[in-house]
């Protein structure tokens, strides 16, 4: 993010030139430098137009602009790469859940931290996978969640991660299970020492303080969420797929651990109905997205429609339930049709769906294919995919 821009942007609004602007404390009141409402809306168009983002409505609010601390974190989150779209919120939980130090001292709750723990609930019913990451003993967190009345219950925390290992250990253990990148992740903590600690260690995560002398906290997370919304229970598919993964110990191959699962997969063209999750998949999807694309619903939607172009679905389900749509494939008709976009969920890997995918589009073509391989520090590791099954890489 350039903030000196958006200093110059905002001084060439407010007739204040840039340095004197750099000069400026953070917690100058923007309205002091004698910004008024309707340079308020002249200074969001201008920054629309010079960044070329479009701010949500929710954000369009002067107490969002009150400082120069808070211009800058309300704009942070339009600079985020999309690539790196938020999927796991962590949160600690002394003094962020409730407050007070469970264990040690009483615990309560108010109308603030309820408003908190709404908004956890709210981003898990939109799919977001909700984890703990707490310095304290487990029977101590267990306690509050069983005694203290509260609308954030145990069955919307994925993992819990309570102990006194340090906390960047626990958030990169975390990761692993899930099989996801810290660049996904948000971590809330109320110690800016935690949080300068894990940002050290994890570079790539994105921490927020939990101040409640300054709730502007919780709008802010929930902006890092705006991309994500779904009617995907995604707590429920990690928690199938970790039985999924205990079960898939006992068998010596992808054949019979699909086979004692009842898998059924489904290969079928794309319906206008499927647009959305098509889109919302390549913008989720970053180990196997082979040409690291990220398509909008409406671009997916023109694919559908145009005949120069096939989009094709992959469904799935077995015994511990329907996975639903878990891959994609944008292929380009040309004299020898090209694969512009092939995606499909980590959640699947290691059970040959994608070799099973890639088959069958081919089986739609008479012709030679040609696959456009990005290469990325996150899909590498299928960087020999095309080559090994018989798809020439495009250049």
């Amino acid at each position: 993010m350039d903030k000196e821009k958006i200093l110059e942007v905002l001084g060439n609004i407010i007739d204040i030139n840039k340095e004197q602007l750099l000069k400026t404390s953070v917690d100058t009141k923007l309205t002091d430098l004698g910004l008024t409402s309707i340079q308020f809306i002249q200074f969001i168009v201008a920054i629309e137009e010079e960044f070329e983002i479009e701010i949500l409505d929710s954000d369009l609010i002067m107490t969002n602009f009150e400082t120069v601390e808070m211009l800058f974190s309300t704009l942070e989150k339009y600079f985020t790469p999309k690539s790196t779209l938020k999927k796991v919120l962590i949160c600690d939980c002394d003094n962020v859940l409730w407050y007070g130090i469970s264990g040690e001292e009483e615990i309560y709750i108010d109308a603030i931290i309820l408003k908190f723990q709404e908004t956890l609930i709210e981003l898990y019913n939109r799919g977001i996978l909700i984890c703990l990451c707490s310095k304290n003993e487990p029977e101590n967190i267990e306690t509050v969640f069983n005694s203290l009345e509260m609308p954030l219950k145990k069955n919307h925390i994925l993992i819990s991660k309570i102990n006194l290992t340090d906390k960047a250990t626990n958030i990169k253990e975390i990761a692993l299970e899930l099989n996801l990148s810290a660049d996904s992740f948000v971590f809330v903590d109320d110690s800016k020492y935690e949080l300068d600690l894990v940002s050290s260690i994890i570079p790539d995560i994105t921490t927020v303080l939990a101040d409640y002398s300054n709730c502007d906290f919780i709008e802010k997370i929930k902006g890092f969420f705006d991309g994500s919304s779904t009617d995907i229970n995604r707590t429920q598919q990690y928690r199938d797929q970790k039985e999924r993964e205990k079960e898939k110990q006992r068998y010596a191959s992808a054949e019979e651990f699909n086979a004692s699962l009842k898998t059924e997969i489904k290969c079928e063209t794309a319906s206008p109905a499927q647009a959305a999750r098509i889109s919302e998949l390549s913008q989720r999807t970053n180990q196997f997205n082979l040409s690291d694309v990220r398509y909008t619903e409406e671009e997916i939607n023109y694919f559908i429609r145009d005949e120069g172009y096939c989009v094709y679905v992959l469904s799935a389900s077995d015994k511990y339930g329907d996975m639903g749509l878990v891959g994609a494939a944008v292929v380009r008709k040309t004299e020898n049709p090209v694969i512009i976009g092939f995606f499909l969920s980590c959640r699947v890997f290691g059970r040959g769906f994608e070799e099973h995918f890639l088959n069958q589009i081919k089986s739609n073509f008479a012709v030679p294919m040609y696959g456009i391989y990005k290469r990325t520090d996150k899909n590498k590791r299928f960087e020999d995919f095309y080559s090994k099954n018989g798809v020439e890489i495009y250049e």
